[in-house]
């Protein structure tokens, strides 16, 4: 009986010996840091020529990438420019093997130059020369203006200093009003003329408005000047 059980305990231990362990049957693996990866893709990036006032900013951070053990490759693409992102694909080998391919992502930021507010700026202000200076931002797909045609314009809500203003923030600041009574300069050569009339139509400074003369029962147009002011220039010469 003794032998029996010797034999089985040596016929167990041979066959416990044959089975490999479960640390040595999986498969070993590599790491390759994100950061090599985006090392990798500067020279691809360095020959990318954006055109007109534009740079490129990291889309996002490139994860560590596990793949298996063995001899490894990186192959470095072209990059793959659009108007909005640029891409460098990096081709992951092992061994010979594709594994994967990942990309590092640029997106392009254009700048523009634009009318930005000076100094804070309250809802209701009507903005002064002082008020608005040109400056290089970001662009976000919104017209650019210049300072010059935001000057007398009334803003519609706060903007903090250095903020684009938007000129469909703005409304005209309507110094003549409809309805109200206003003076009128008629300058033809060095002769002015100046009579009270009404105004048809309302605007703002530089605007073009229609004003009617009770006096002679005409129809006129003119230009705001300030106001209640409005001047018809019929000499063309600047006054």
């Amino acid at each position: 009986m003794r032998t029996v059980v010797v034999a089985a305990a040596l016929a167990l231990a041979v066959l416990v010996s044959g089975v490999p362990s479960v640390a040595h049957a999986q498969t070993t693996t590599q790491r390759i840091a994100g950061a090599r990866l985006e090392a990798l893709a500067k020279p691809a990036l360095a020959r990318v020529h954006l055109s007109g006032d534009a740079e490129m900013q990291r889309a996002f951070q490139v994860p560590d990438q596990l793949v298996p053990s063995g001899s490894l490759s990186l192959l470095v693409g072209s990059a793959i420019v659009s108007p909005a992102y640029v891409n460098v694909p990096i081709e992951i080998d092992v061994n010979g093997q594709f594994i994967r391919q990942i990309f590092v992502g640029y997106r392009v930021q254009r700048y523009v130059r634009t009318a930005v507010a000076a100094h804070d700026l309250v809802p209701g202000s009507v903005l002064a020369p002082g008020d608005v200076t040109m400056a290089r931002v970001p662009w976000t797909g919104q017209h650019t203006n210049s300072a010059g045609v935001l000057v007398g314009r009334k803003i519609l809500a706060a903007v903090r200093a250095g903020a684009p203003i938007a000129i469909e923030s703005t409304q005209i600041n309507q110094i003549v009003k409809p309805g109200a009574t206003v003076v009128m300069i008629v300058r033809d050569g060095g002769v002015a003329v100046v009579a009270d009339v009404v105004a048809r139509t309302g605007g703002g400074l530089g605007d073009d408005v229609s004003v009617y003369n009770p006096q002679t029962n005409k129809t006129l147009s003119g230009t705001v000047i300030g106001p209640d002011r409005v001047e018809l220039n019929l000499s063309g010469d600047q006054p």
